[in-house]
């Protein structure tokens, strides 16, 4: 889309309200640093992010864990928010459908019963075509969310992603033995996405056998638990964003399930491996840098009507990686 066509020009007042999951903030924030480089002043309304307000300098977070989606359309041209607080302001009677310019973005499918396609998204008079979206368009296409976003913010906002865009600023240094640690995040809130205690133990003691310090990361609320489950080993867990984004500064390597401790670490430029069951370019992958991997099972099957997947992750592929590593 050419420059003329877009409704994105310096100056403009954009406002991105980003979900809680980390995994999708981290999109939320790649869209928002795009629209400041297009010239946009950008406000990111994100509990989780305003932890790292001084990385950030360039924007303006904003901490609310209810967003006034009026407010910000009222002080902004455009906001472009997640679907889950549109969905929360029709259960609790709140009626959006008048406010004319709130793109409403989902990560696979946007609810029929909200009737988006009747809402045309206006920006100073000009209609912008396809600002209600999913992300992923296609999940079977092979690409990261982390290009979805980026066609989203070139095919509906114009945007050139040419363009170079802005990282994080004035961050801890990174630590003089960070090459020797690898992160561990073993949970997910979703029980069926986790590898197993069993594996990520196994992983951890070959792993420190070719030198490398392993380390466990977690919520606050299960700290006690995976102290328990790894005794060898640190067990980290951080009440806010900053303290996690310090201690990923100490490490060169993280390994997750398919969770946002991945995301972060493939956005602060760090090696990933994310364990999963799915195929190997499944869209929710890490995909901030080219250092990212995707360990699936050799094989699965359905078993009393679960699928059997985690005794055929070839962790194999981890230690020989992160040997090769070690070589080098």
């Amino acid at each position: 889309m050419s420059v003329e066509k877009t409704v994105i020009k310096p100056g403009i007042r954009v406002a991105v309200v980003s979900c809680p999951a980390l995994g999708d903030t981290t999109l939320f924030l790649r869209l928002a640093r795009r629209l400041l480089a297009a010239g946009a002043r950008v406000t990111l309304v994100s509990p989780s992010l305003a932890a790292l307000r001084e990385y950030l300098p360039d924007l303006n977070i904003v901490a609310d864990r209810q967003p006034d989606l009026p407010e910000l359309a009222e002080s902004h041209e455009l906001v472009i928010c997640y679907i889950d607080w549109l969905i929360k302001a029709a259960r609790a009677g709140n009626d959006l459908s008048e406010v004319s310019n709130i793109a409403y973005l989902s990560g696979k499918k946007l609810p029929a019963n909200l009737r988006l396609g009747e809402r045309p998204v206006t920006v100073g008079g000009i209609e912008l075509p396809g600002a209600h979206n999913v992300i992923c368009r296609d999940p079977k296409a092979g690409r990261t969310m982390v290009q979805w976003i980026d066609l989203y913010a070139e095919e509906v906002l114009g945007l050139d992603l040419a363009r170079p865009i802005t990282g994080f600023q004035s961050l801890p240094d990174v630590a003089s033995d960070a090459g020797q640690r690898v992160a561990i995040f073993p949970t997910t809130p979703h029980a069926s996405k986790n590898f197993s205690p069993a594996g990520f133990l196994r992983l951890a003691r070959r792993l420190a056998s070719l030198g490398w310090q392993v380390e466990f990361v977690g919520i606050p609320a299960e700290q006690q638990i995976l102290q328990a489950q790894y005794p060898a080993y640190p067990v980290h867990a951080f009440n806010d964003l900053k303290g996690l984004v310090s201690f990923l500064r100490t490490c060169s390597v993280v390994i997750s399930n398919d969770s946002g401790g991945g995301h972060l670490g493939s956005l602060l430029g760090l090696r990933t491996f994310t364990i999963t069951r799915r195929r190997s370019d499944f869209t929710w992958r890490p995909g901030f840098n080219e250092l990212n991997c995707v360990i699936n099972p050799v094989l699965s099957f359905k078993w009393m009507g679960r699928t059997v997947w985690r005794p055929f992750i070839p962790l194999r592929r981890i230690v020989r990686a992160l040997a090769d590593v070690k070589v080098q």
